[in-house]
């Protein structure tokens, strides 16, 4: 793609086809080992909730178990309140299965 194309506003990207992606999260190969930090999580989830039109119960959501876990020093209790928000969150994000601390949340 030369400049010329790039001025008169011409992009190869139209012209790219890609279908219907599916990732197969059964397969452990799709997995990422990693384990993202609290803010990059939150980040991607506020930036799947804004596309889907749900930013500002993504944020109540938040907001409502921020609270919950600020007030709680019970560790089974944090446990499961956190348990209670991941499932919330699956929910609103509309996730067919979610699993966290090797618990399955939301079953298919």
């Amino acid at each position: 793609m030369s400049k010329r194309d790039i001025e008169e506003g011409r992009s190869i990207i139209r012209d790219l086809s890609v279908g219907d992606f599916k990732l197969d999260a059964s397969d452990p190969n799709n997995i990422s080992k990693r384990v993202l930090d609290e803010r990059e999580t939150r980040k991607k989830f506020l930036t799947r909730a804004k596309q889907i039109g749900r930013e500002k119960e993504m944020l109540m959501v938040f907001a409502k178990y921020d609270n919950l876990l600020r007030n709680c020093s019970n560790v089974e209790e944090r446990k499961g309140i956190s348990q209670l928000g991941a499932y919330e969150v699956g929910k609103l994000l509309e996730f067919d299965e979610l699993v966290v601390d090797g618990m399955a949340v939301i079953k298919k």
